[in-house]
């Protein structure tokens, strides 16, 4: 069941394939609906809905289950919600600052 945030799925199979199936932060090979690999792929907001991120390709990364946690819920030190936060924290990242992420 899609929630109101989530990414189209012509979005997230783009976003899969721009980075070959793999995490854009660690690399590892990622299970979605077009790829079969062995980590849980979660389609991430690089600049969150709640601070005026959009769900086109360009703010669409996929990550694997932890890295989408470590990035995506507060817990990455760099952070901007110091304490650890909840999914309203937003880790101020580009796609520069992923070593997977590929460009066309």
């Amino acid at each position: 069941m899609a929630r109101d945030g989530d990414f189209s799925a012509q979005i997230k199979r783009a976003a899969i394939e721009r980075q070959a199936g793999v995490c854009a932060f660690c690399g590892v090979p990622l299970r979605t609906p077009w790829t079969e690999g062995d980590y849980t792929g979660h389609a991430h907001h690089l600049r969150p809905l709640l601070h005026d991120g959009d769900r086109s390709l360009d703010n669409c990364v996929y990550l694997c289950r932890d890295h989408h946690l470590f990035l995506g819920h507060g817990m990455a030190p760099s952070g901007i919600d110091p304490q650890g936060g909840g999914s309203d924290a937003w880790v101020q990242l580009e796609p520069e600052d992923f070593p997977y992420w590929r460009v066309d």
